[in-house]
């Protein structure tokens, strides 16, 4: 992840290259595609995610939770994205 910014609960994080500055699309197709199709392990639950990318280089992903989301909902969002993050790169590097 390079850089994340945005104002109270509406973040952006754009999605980068191992030196944390080259965008990279690729990735972010990749996480996209995955948390489309499901299948997710998170929490005792299978799930899948649907992320808003965007951004000049289209790796950009914008959180923007309700203002009713729980503490349970966010360590939820937050371990989905951390595995998205970790299978879509292995699956880039294989």
């Amino acid at each position: 992840i390079g850089d994340v910014d945005g104002l109270g609960m509406a973040l952006r994080m754009e999605i980068c290259e191992k030196d944390g500055f080259t965008p990279s699309r690729a990735l972010a197709d990749k996480m996209f595609q995955k948390g489309l199709e499901g299948g997710i392990r998170a929490q005792g639950k299978t799930l899948g995610l649907v992320l808003d990318i965007g951004g000049y280089y289209k790796n950009t992903i914008t959180l923007a939770p309700s203002l009713e989301i729980t503490e349970e909902e966010m360590s939820l969002a937050y371990d989905l994205l951390d595995i998205l993050l970790t299978e879509s790169k292995r699956e880039l590097n294989a």
